[in-house]
């Protein structure tokens, strides 16, 4: 696994050893949960594993450079590896259904098939080639992907772990 999204699975098992169940459930009014977030996760891994197949499956990448709003947002989430907070999450990635009986399971699985298509996409286009549009950063290349799913992660599991220990 690369180790960008090596560092979530890492951090993720650390945050959530040992958690009790009614602090899984734990958050502020109106907001997430920590299973919410980690669904929120899987469905964000589970999207980009779905647009980098239907790229290979086209044979082609998503063409495009990102214009100046999202060239900006790219130097502040993976050049400064900071997340904005407020930003509303795309309705494909909001926590519906749950993540069943082994969150983390189907946590890692997701992480792990993400990672080898972004692995696959990279050898077949090439390591400069952007392959897939994010809604708000614009077309990545599978290293910015790579590193938007880190800051992501990274973002959410201070969110967990505030949650689990009570801090909101």
């Amino acid at each position: 696994m690369s180790p960008e999204l090596e560092f979530v699975r890492r951090e993720t098992e650390r945050a959530t050893r040992g958690i009790s169940p009614d602090a899984w459930l734990r958050a502020p009014d109106g907001k997430w949960n920590s299973l919410q977030i980690l669904e929120h996760l899987v469905l964000s891994y589970t999207a980009t594993t779905k647009g980098l197949l239907r790229t290979m499956e086209a044979g082609q990448p998503q063409p495009g450079r990102p214009d100046l709003r999202q060239h900006l947002k790219r130097i502040y989430v993976l050049g400064l590896g900071r997340f904005p907070s407020g930003i509303e999450a795309p309705q494909h990635t909001v926590p519906r259904e749950g993540l069943g009986d082994d969150p983390l399971r189907r946590f890692n699985d997701a992480l792990v098939a993400m990672d080898a298509t972004l692995a696959d996409a990279e050898k077949r286009f090439g390591a400069g080639t952007r392959l897939l549009n994010h809604p708000v950063l614009g077309p990545l290349t599978a290293r910015d992907w790579r590193r938007f799913h880190q800051v992501h992660g990274r973002h959410h599991l201070k969110q967990v772990v505030a949650r689990i220990h009570g801090r909101t």
